[in-house]
């Protein structure tokens, strides 16, 4: 504690030179916020090393496969004098206009339509609607319906793309297509519509741009209210105000020096700054004020405020980021990501507390003496009035009683027990825009009317793919999948062996004529230039069903697969899952074990930080209870709410326990500075003076949440929500146990003396 005070000391006196150094840091960081980036990309999502990304490179890089649009182009009215059905001539030659646009773009290696049907038909396209029906007509029912609707009404372009999976490309060949899109004069009552993954993922990737923005701003007008609110005056509001200002700008101009990017996870960091940093500026305030009102002096005030509060927010500050820190441990670049973001953040927010706070609030003082001749007492109303009484009342309640808020804690816990065991996952990148996108509707036509049109690949390894034993193990291999279309949503496949079956109708036992069916195929490649690999591509409904039938598919494929290298190919050949997809399939089950890693070792290390600096079991009980309660409640309203875990909450409950040990943290710093200092009622005092601190922090850090909201994305939804519940269901435990169990631990010693 000295050397905290005379830490203090040298704040308060070279306070001018330290306000001096965190504004040139804060011009650098305005610098460095030009820089930054955003990031939607899934495979960028799981770590580099993993055998799914390594398959995946391999899918892109040999096959240029991987990646599709999807336009959708439907009739959306019956407007006279506009067409009402897609065989209609007019609607068919926009299509093969279209796709020549499409195909002179460098990124496109295939594309698909109805009007390839009639050019491969009739040479030509078709002249009259009558002739347009006659040829679709011919074909099989099962193929044409997986071209046109059956009401006539949609059908769509099919659009393979090769791209490097970097945000710039994908703005760019989003924007190419719909450019394309818009230069094609489609007739009356037609609307067209760009989805798929490029389509969502640049859907999510302007969300996020928009979701940043919109939540600080909105994060910061909820802080600047409850500050307005309980400071009383616009000008005292802003004392903790501007050292939170310098975190947040100093960390995202930090982002974009490192150049750590803006993902669905860490879009959410202005937000979560805003609420969770100024929390550290209202107690060095609050502090400062309790001691003016005591008699103190500016300066004295000020190093006392800071000396005083300094271990409560040294531990606080070491704890959440304690808690933050365990999501290092997890294999998921995201998560490492947020995790930089957030210690940054919050670093740089209890720094700046500390060190800017008594320049701005002793600025303050000088300027209300010098227009007013004498310095102005202030009031506080969260320490005063009516929130000072009901904390008072709180106080003396739980010393008479602390047994029975203990038993309300339990019955509550029961509560949010149950909802622990609802909880569920979901990853699909789908899932993260929010209902009645046109992208998504757009989707969601193409399941309902085509059966869907997700693609998964499997990759087939061998010294040379051309071996007559290998094609025909691919083959079947293909038909035994597609045999089980009802359980695994497989519509169609191709691959290699087709391609040979087509023109020998037969697999013949000759490399040789095997090697020539492949080169003189003219669609997309199927086989690697050194005929070391091969794809085998089936589409579906895979991915538009619930998370549970997901991973039902997801495993059928992973297990007939394997049977299949082990069965059918032979021996040295090897086959593997990938495509985006399967990705997602591969973060479900990282995202599973990642939530109870992270939460375990954040719990962990949040405990030994409390141990470490306290070395005192029941001290440390008294701070720590209420933070796993704040957690187990958090995680039992999400499934009472319906909220599933995603890539972007695997980290919230080590959010949780690093922030809700903060709470504890205080009530229990207080009441061992009132108890050492000989007060007979140290829980009352505890209570009293530290409970309404809690309170506005609390507000403001749920303030910051909560703003989250008003983002567009579901999961920043989600992510808002679940932490503002996290903080209330923290705050209230600490209020309801840590004195509670004080209060039972040292109940006969309140006459003084040091625990």
């Amino acid at each position: 504690m000295d050397l905290l005070r005379k830490a203090a000391r040298i704040i308060v006196r070279y306070r001018v030179a330290f306000a001096l150094v965190a504004l040139f840091l804060l011009i650098v960081s305005a610098y460095g916020i030009q820089s930054l980036r955003f990031e939607s990309d899934l495979s960028s999502m799981l770590p580099e090393g993993d055998p799914a990304i390594k398959d995946y490179n391999a899918l892109q890089n040999e096959f240029q496969s991987g990646d599709s649009t999807l336009i959708v182009v439907k009739i959306d009215s019956i407007e006279p004098g506009g067409v009402y059905d897609v065989r209609d001539p007019q609607v068919i030659e926009a299509i093969y206009e279209l796709e020549q646009r499409l195909r002179r773009r460098e990124y496109v290696t295939d594309t698909m339509s109805i009007a390839d049907i009639y050019m491969k038909v009739l040479g030509r396209l078709p002249r009259s609607e009558e002739e347009a029906k006659f040829v679709l007509d011919m074909l099989p029912e099962e193929q044409r319906y997986s071209l046109v609707s059956r009401d006539y009404t949609m059908t769509m372009i099919v659009v393979t793309i090769n791209r490097e999976k970097k945000t710039e490309t994908l703005v760019r060949v989003y924007q190419g297509v719909q450019e394309d899109i818009e230069s094609v004069k489609f007739p009356q009552n037609v609307e067209v519509i760009q989805t798929g993954n490029i389509g969502i993922t640049y859907r999510i990737l302007q969300l996020l741009q928009r979701d940043l923005n919109k939540t600080m701003a909105i994060s910061f007008l909820l802080v600047i209210a409850l500050l307005l609110y309980f400071y009383r005056s616009p000008v005292k509001a802003l004392i903790p105000l501007i050292p939170l200002v310098f975190g947040v700008v100093m960390t995202l101009g930090f982002m974009g020096l490192a150049g750590i990017p803006l993902d669905l996870a860490t879009t959410t960091i202005g937000a979560m700054l805003v609420g969770m940093g100024i929390d550290y500026g209202i107690h060095v305030t609050n502090r400062y004020y309790e001691e003016r009102r005591n008699g103190k002096d500016v300066e004295e005030a000020a190093a006392e405020a800071v000396a005083e509060t300094g271990k409560a927010l040294l531990g606080a500050a070491l704890t959440t980021i304690a808690g933050f820190a365990a999501m290092y441990l997890s294999s998921l670049p995201m998560l490492h990501n947020l995790a930089t973001t957030l210690i940054l953040g919050l670093s740089l927010a209890a720094l700046n507390a500390v060190v800017i706070t008594p320049a701005v609030i002793i600025l303050e003082e000088d300027v209300m003496m010098r227009l007013k001749g004498h310095h102005v007492r202030p009031e506080v109303r969260s320490g005063t009035g009516a929130i000072g009484r009901f904390f008072t009342s709180l106080g003396e309640a739980i010393k008479a009683r602390p047994g029975a808020f203990l038993g309300a804690v339990f019955l509550i816990t029961l509560l949010f027990a149950y909802g622990v065991t609802q909880v569920t996952t979901e990853v699909r990148l789908e899932k993260f825009i929010p209902p009645g996108m046109p992208e998504i509707e757009a989707l969601m036509d193409v399941r309902t009317e085509f059966g869907g049109q997700d693609e998964l690949y499997v990759l087939v390894r061998a010294d040379d793919v051309r071996n007559p034993a290998v094609v025909r193990a691919m083959y079947r291999f293909e038909n035994l999948v597609k045999a089980d279309s009802y359980y695994n949503g497989v519509f169609g496949s191709q691959s290699p062996a087709d391609i040979v079956y087509e023109k020998y109708g037969y697999i013949p036992n000759d490399r040789e004529k095997i090697s020539e069916a492949l080169s003189e195929y003219q669609g997309p490649s199927m086989v690697s230039g050194d005929y070391s690999m091969a794809v085998i591509k089936f589409t579906g409904d895979f991915g538009g069903t619930s998370m549970d039938d997901f991973r039902r598919i997801m495993r059928y494929f992973e297990e007939e697969t394997k049977l299949a290298q082990e069965t059918q190919f032979p021996p040295g050949v090897e086959l593997s899952l990938t495509g985006d997809l399967y990705l997602n399939y591969v973060l479900d089950q990282l995202t599973n074990v990642e939530i109870n890693r992270i939460s375990t070792y954040g719990t962990v290390f949040v405990v030994l930080i409390v141990l470490l600096l306290f070395r005192r079991i029941r001290v440390s009980v008294a701070m720590i209870t209420p933070m796993f309660l704040g957690a187990l409640w958090t995680v039992g309203f999400m499934g009472l709410a319906g909220i599933p875990f995603t890539q972007s909450l695997a980290g919230v409950i080590s959010m949780i326990v690093g922030l809700g040990v903060d709470y504890g943290m205080h009530l229990t710093h207080r009441f061992l500075e009132e108890m050492n200092e000989g007060n007979p009622k140290p829980i009352v005092t505890a209570v009293g003076s530290v409970g309404p601190g809690i309170l506005a922090g609390a507000l403001t850090t749920a303030g910051g949440f909560l703003a989250l909201l008003a983002g567009e994305l579901p999961t920043i939804h989600d992510f808002g929500l679940t932490l503002a519940f996290g903080i209330f269901a923290s705050m209230t435990s600490a209020y309801l146990v840590t004195p509670a169990l004080l209060q039972i631990f040292y109940g006969k010693k309140t006459g003084g003396g040091s625990p």
